[in-house]
């Protein structure tokens, strides 16, 4: 799979001291599926389908006293949220990276989107997560790896 990224607070560099970059960056580029919407199966399970074949735990919790909040991938302190779905469904996810970093749940977010170069209406796209996470830079201190997967 092709993709564009974007580095919020040395996230990269962290999962490569982290010795985790590489088997992510691996994962991903075993993965062919069909982007966009009404795609069956989607994207989204292929992905985290993929992820789960190669070791990641699947629905994790953020907090062990939040049951309802959950990660869709986590492994060895990194979260991953894949969010092909809507664009205010991101918020959602830096909300729970902020409180799993706070807490000391993991060290690094990664935020999966589409590139800008997937057509459709009110995708989430890597640029609206870059703006976001511009704007909420003091506000939110964990660092996250944002990826926007691309059409080949």
């Amino acid at each position: 799979m092709n993709y564009t990224d974007w580095d919020f607070k040395f996230a990269k560099l962290i999962l490569h001291e982290m010795e985790i970059r590489k088997e992510i960056e691996d994962i991903l580029k075993t993965i062919n599926v069909k982007l966009g919407r009404k795609v069956r199966p989607s994207p989204s399970k292929v992905i985290q389908q993929t992820f789960a074949e190669n070791g990641w735990q699947t629905e994790y919790q953020v907090t062990k006293k939040s049951s309802y909040l959950r990660f869709d991938l986590y492994k060895n302190k990194v979260a991953i949220e894949i969010q092909l779905a809507d664009p205010s469904d991101c918020y959602n996810d830096y909300l729970k990276f902020l409180l799993a970093y706070n807490v000391e749940r993991i060290e690094v977010g990664i935020e999966i989107v589409y590139d800008r170069t997937v057509e459709g209406k009110n995708l989430p796209k890597l640029e609206k997560v870059k703006n976001d996470l511009d704007i909420y830079r003091r506000v939110i201190p964990c660092p996250i790896w944002v990826i926007g997967l691309k059409e080949k």
